[in-house]
């Protein structure tokens, strides 16, 4: 049973907290239930406090509690409305090795799916990264989901 289960192709939808990350996971959703893949949810934290030798620790381990809780409710949601029970992997390190290394730890990884959001100062730091540093790095097709496109819209894209 095992054997069947991981041959199901993987839909790898990266979130945080944002809105764009919302829609981003709704269209992976709506794509995994529709296609009959498995799902994977990756979020990762960045460690941003290393240089405080003591504080680090608590401050990730917070960070960590509050991811995990929201973690908790996106998967109540997610199983309620689609029938789906994701996969999660929580991962700490810099984002783009970390989205690389969850592709190459899943084998039968299919599509990458990441959100857009409209805040342009933050998009005009991450999608370059993302085309640059992943791209000749992976081998599945990478979707990016705007923030702003309607549940109906999601649903006809799919």
């Amino acid at each position: 049973m095992s054997e069947i289960k991981s041959a199901v192709p993987t839909i790898i939808a990266c979130v945080d907290i944002a809105n764009a990350s919302n829609r981003a996971l709704r269209y992976a959703c709506i794509k995994a239930k529709q296609m009959n893949f498995a799902l994977t949810i990756l979020s990762v934290m960045e460690v941003s406090h290393k240089n405080l030798m003591f504080g680090s620790r608590a401050i990730a381990q917070d960070k960590r509690q509050q991811l995990e809780k929201n973690i908790k409710i996106i998967i109540d949601k997610i199983f309620s409305e689609f029938g789906i029970m994701p996969v999660i992997s929580l991962r700490e390190g810099e984002i783009m090795s970390e989205i690389i290394n969850e592709i190459k730890a899943t084998p039968t990884a299919a599509m990458l799916v990441l959100g857009k959001s409209q805040n342009a100062l933050s998009d005009n730091s991450l999608l370059p990264k993302v085309a640059q540093k992943i791209g000749n790095k992976i081998k599945v097709p990478v979707t990016i989901v705007p923030e702003n496109l309607t549940d109906e819209f999601l649903e006809k894209l799919v």
